[in-house]
C-alpha cells in the first residue's frame, strides 16, 4: 500500500507563501502592461474608420493590466501572505515546460516575422498544446487552426491590422 506503482505520481506538495514571491510576479506584470501601452502606441491603421483605432483595445487592456497589477503590486506589499492550499509547488517539469514555451514563443516571433502569421502560428500553438499535455489529436487540429483564424479575421480582415 505504501508504494506507488509505475503509473502513480507521488503527490506535490502545495506551494508554501511568499511575500516575496507575490511582489515579483506583480511587478513583472506592472512592467508587461507597460510594455504593452508602449508597443500600442506603434500599431499602424491602413484604413482610417474615424471611429476606434486599431490601437485602441491594447490600450485599454494595457491599461486595465496595469491597473490591476499596480493593485497586487500594493496587495503584495501590504497585507499578509495568504495559504496558497490549491497551488502545487513548482517542479522540475514544469520549469522545463515553461523554459520551453518560451523559447518557442521567442522563435514564432521571429519566424512570423519573416515569412508572416497564419503558418506559424497555427504550429505553434499546436506545440504549445502538445507541451501542456493536450493529446486528443481532434484538439491538436481544432484549436491552433480555430484560434489562428479567429486572430486573422479579427485583426487582418476586420481591423486592418496587419499581421
Amino acid at each position: 500500500m505504501g508504494q506507488l506503482d509505475a503509473t502513480q505520481q507521488a503527490p506535490v506538495p502545495p506551494a508554501s507563501s511568499s511575500r516575496a514571491f507575490e511582489a515579483v510576479v506583480a511587478a513583472i506584470a506592472v512592467v508587461a502592461s507597460v510594455v504593452v501601452l508602449l508597443l500600442s502606441r506603434g500599431i499602424e491603421s491602413r484604413v482610417d474608420s474615424g471611429g476606434l483605432s486599431p490601437d485602441w483595445w491594447p490600450l485599454v487592456l494595457g491599461g486595465t493590466g496595469l491597473a490591476l497589477s499596480l493593485a497586487l503590486l500594493v496587495v503584495a506589499l501590504v497585507r499578509p501572505t495568504r495559504e496558497r492550499d490549491g497551488v502545487d509547488a513548482a517542479t522540475r517539469e514544469g520549469w522545463i515546460r515553461a523554459g520551453l514555451a518560451i523559447i518557442l514563443s521567442v522563435i514564432f516571433i521571429e519566424v512570423w516575422a519573416a515569412i508572416g502569421f497564419v503558418i506559424p502560428a497555427v504550429v505553434y500553438l499546436a506545440v504549445l498544446a502538445l507541451l501542456f499535455g493536450v493529446r486528443s489529436v481532434k484538439l491538436l487540429v481544432l484549436f491552433p487552426l480555430g484560434v489562428t483564424a479567429l486572430i486573422y479575421v479579427m485583426f487582418d480582415l476586420l481591423l486592418r491590422v496587419p499581421l
